[in-house]
């Protein structure tokens, strides 16, 4: 996305954030609208902080049925563009550090964490801060990718966690942990028209034909708490990215092309360097370039010294 279309909108695709004005309905847009919408029931009645609040779509979602959501994120430019997006009597937005999070202790009753942690140098002092922030019996939400599945090379991420390493990180802070999980498969659907081409919810069988195990699943999503809680995720599957056969075609044969072309221009550079080489050969062969080379030689014996 280009920073042009970012301008329109009054924020820039930074590669890293969803916004769901640039993004919507791609897989990127689902997987991070999920996340919070499966939150939605925990943050119920809740004082809630969002922490890397992003352009402010989640904080939004949260604020329908918390009593209260505060947005935090390091980008005033993104913070800008959630105030005034998204600000509502129950929601603000507010710059700040995820290691120094600009609320008071025992503040706030849910905080949740998406897709943040991995963004953090000193992760410790933010589990830390996300611990002094939380009321008692509160709950954190902390969502990450798992290290052993996700792409490689996202220079946006400082640190990215395998299972055991983040539940080692967390357990000094909470002594309770559930587990879930967000996977992303390619999803085939039968129904009807009216089913199938509006958004909102589907009534539809799941039949899982392709089980993962633990290590395989994209993104780890953790409810913890210090005391036993009641807290659950549902489980929500949301479509997203629609697939084309004939569009990956185009885009296959569009690639190929360009294979082709630049197999061409390789070819071609070869040509002409092993030319070039056969003339430097022709060159150097010749009784006039041996002499030319002694010639150069004898004069640079001669030259006066400049000492």
């Amino acid at each position: 996305m280009t920073d042009a279309v970012g301008d329109a909108v009054g924020i820039n695709d930074s590669g890293e954030r969803m916004i769901p004005a640039l993004h919507r309905p791609s897989l990127l847009y689902a997987e991070h609208w999920t996340r919070y919408l499966v939150a939605a029931e925990i943050v119920l009645g809740k004082r809630v902080l969002d922490i890397a609040s992003g352009s402010g779509y989640g904080s939004s979602l949260l604020a329908e049925s918390a009593a209260s959501v505060v947005g935090v994120d390091v980008s005033e430019e993104a913070v800008a563009y959630a105030t005034a997006t998204y600000g509502t009597p129950n929601l603000e937005f507010r710059h700040g550090d995820a290691q120094s999070i600009p609320l008071a202790d025992d503040s706030v009753d849910v905080v949740v964490t998406f897709e943040t942690i991995e963004h953090v140098a000193d992760y410790h002092r933010f589990v830390m801060e996300i611990d002094r922030v939380l009321a008692p019996g509160g709950i954190a939400l902390v969502s990450t990718p798992n290290d052993l599945e996700f792409v490689e090379g996202n220079h946006f991420h400082l640190h990215e966690f395998v299972y055991d390493e983040l539940l080692e990180l967390l357990a000094p802070h909470f002594a309770h942990i559930t587990p879930y999980f967000q996977a992303t498969w390619q999803a085939v659907a039968v129904g009807t028209e009216q089913d199938l081409g509006t958004e909102g919810v589907v009534q539809a069988e799941i039949h899982n034909l392709a089980p993962l195990e633990r290590d395989q699943f994209l993104y780890f999503y953790l409810v913890c708490s210090r005391e036993p809680s009641s807290a659950t995720v549902p489980t929500v599957v949301a479509l997203g990215g629609h697939h084309s056969d004939r569009a990956n075609q185009v885009k296959d044969q569009e690639a190929l092309r360009l294979i082709e072309d630049l197999s061409a221009i390789v070819e071609s550079t070869q040509r002409d360097l092993a030319a070039t080489r056969r003339d430097l050969e022709a060159v150097t062969s010749t009784k006039s370039y041996a002499l030319a080379k002694r010639l150069s030689a004898v004069a640079g014996r001669l030259r006066p010294s400049r000492d």
